[in-house]
């Protein structure tokens, strides 16, 4: 298990340099495009194409992350009125319900790639094939299901309650 752990510690590490370069470049390479629409009355034609593969880029792997950090939307209207033993169960439930939704979703995301891959479908502007834009939506929500289970896991095993696999949820610590 630790061996388990430290692996989701490197792909914690290298998608925070994913999402922060991801979204760096994105900002620079729009900004640039704006300006030099702006002085030079010439829009560079594939900071779109680039912009909006790196938007793909930047959503898709943060989902695993948002998991891992508890940073997901949810609804606690209901929740936060619950004991903390049926916090933890409906956690439990709910990682366990998203999980599964994940992978459904990944298997999807993989016939879709595989549809654009016998389409041939290339980008507009730098003709690059679809389905490579697409490989990081598989790619996102199986590191989410991960997380998901190693929420599940945790919750099981710790005796706090975590929405997020880093640590348990404040002022939540025992049951």
């Amino acid at each position: 298990m630790k061996l388990f752990w430290k692996i989701d510690d490197l792909i914690a590490l290298i998608t925070e340099w994913v999402l922060a370069s991801g979204v760096m470049l994105m900002a620079t390479l729009l900004i640039c495009n704006v300006v030099s629409r702006k002085l030079f009355m010439k829009s560079m034609a594939s900071a779109d194409e680039i912009g909006g593969s790196l938007l793909i880029l930047v959503t898709f792997s943060g989902i695993g992350y948002a998991a891992r950090k508890g940073r997901h939307i949810r609804m606690t209207a209901i929740f936060d009125t619950l004991p903390l033993k049926a916090q933890k169960l409906l956690t439990i439930f709910i990682s366990f319900v998203t999980m599964a939704t994940y992978v459904y979703v990944s298997t999807i995301a993989l016939d879709y790639i595989e549809y654009t891959q016998m389409l041939g479908k290339v980008t507009s502007a730098l003709e690059i094939p679809d389905w490579i834009r697409a490989a990081v939506i598989p790619v996102g929500f199986g590191l989410g299901a991960i997380q998901y289970l190693m929420n599940i896991i945790i919750n099981i095993k710790e005796p706090g309650l975590y929405i997020g696999t880093e640590k348990p949820e404040e002022g939540k610590i025992e049951c």
